[in-house]
């Protein structure tokens, strides 16, 4: 009977031990998705620098920034409802995409890309992006394994223990 205990306390503690790492690696998740966003919105906050100094060497100035200042709208309203990050991905790279754009038109005049306001702010946002999207592969790597370890836990009895569901890959 004593082996019976021995046995039934080490699946105990295992199983505790699984749960506690499976929780873990959950919140490493969580804090990722909210650098990340972090990150997003730090880009974002830079776009009006850029609209005010390139305002005074582009044609059609309005019409450039039109799009992106309407994402940045729609990025603001889906911040403050807090949506997971796979959701408000469509408007993040919509706004990636006229970033580009927007920094297509400026490099054609010869002008703006000598101004050393705008290449600072051209510099802040390539950082800002080089580490949103090093954090992205991060996260996918990570939600990967944490799927992994989820899937384990519910082809054994633990899943009806711990309701810990998977993550939706990005």
């Amino acid at each position: 009977m004593s082996i019976f205990i021995y046995i039934l306390i080490t699946l105990t503690v295992i199983i505790f031990l699984y749960y506690i790492f499976l929780k873990y690696s959950e919140n490493k998740i969580n804090l990722l998705e909210e650098e990340i966003k972090k990150l997003f919105l730090e880009r974002t906050a830079l776009i009006p620098s850029v609209f005010e100094i390139s305002n005074l060497f582009l044609n059609k100035h309005e019409d450039i920034f039109h799009e992106i200042l309407n994402l940045r709208k729609v990025e603001f309203s889906q911040s403050n409802n807090n949506l997971d990050l796979y959701l408000i991905l469509k408007t993040k790279k919509l706004i990636h995409h006229e970033i580009n754009f927007i920094f297509k038109i400026c490099n054609k005049h010869p002008k703006l890309i000598k101004e050393a306001k705008f290449i600072y702010l051209r510099n802040l946002i390539i950082q800002r992006s080089d580490k949103i999207w090093k954090n992205i592969e991060k996260y996918k790597k990570d939600i990967y394994y944490l799927n992994k370890l989820i899937f384990y836990k519910n082809i054994t009895i633990i899943w009806l223990l711990f309701p810990i569901y998977k993550k939706i890959k990005i």
